[in-house]
């Protein structure tokens, strides 16, 4: 009994000990915020009368969170007006990174009403933590086979 109490009393005092090292600064990797240029349509038009149109490019970059402190949200707006833009393609053109994956086309939920107003739909991209850049194509395409004006973007990540 008297070896069993001697044991728990070295246990609680070896463990004691960690509790009572002095705390230093940790240091925090901070991360460049992405960023994106974009050639902006000057004077855009659809393949065909009544098919969709890019107007313009911009992006937003979400709250810096711990689930998108790396994401950048490229927002296309657009004015289809037959109101029935279905997707939005993209491809891509050139980057610095060793292997790029990513959805090439993405479907529009917007409804028929503000798409013919004016509406903007909106792709995430996830930079992850290595630099690089991404340069991509997009158009819209519409249930009848219309297709927009191209507009070419460049995501920066990381300082990339």
């Amino acid at each position: 009994m008297r070896q069993s109490f001697s044991v728990i009393l070295v246990g609680v005092s070896l463990s004691t000990g960690a509790l009572a090292q002095t705390e230093s600064q940790v240091p925090v990797a901070n991360s460049v915020p992405p960023t994106m240029t974009a050639v902006q349509p000057i004077n855009p038009a659809a393949s065909k009368p009544g098919g969709p149109v890019i107007q313009s490019i911009s992006a937003q970059i979400p709250s810096r969170g711990a689930l998108t402190a790396n994401l950048i949200v490229p927002e296309f707006h657009f004015v289809a007006p037959n109101g029935n833009a279905a997707l939005i393609h993209r491809e891509l053109v050139a980057t610095s990174a060793s292997n790029i994956q990513f959805p090439a086309s993405i479907a529009i939920n917007i409804p028929a009403a503000a798409q013919k107003q004016g509406a903007v739909v909106a792709g995430n991209w996830n930079c992850n933590t290595n630099p690089y850049y991404v340069t991509l194509r997009a158009w819209l395409m519409d249930t009848d086979g219309n297709r927009s004006n191209e507009v070419q973007y460049t995501i920066h990540c990381n300082g990339g």
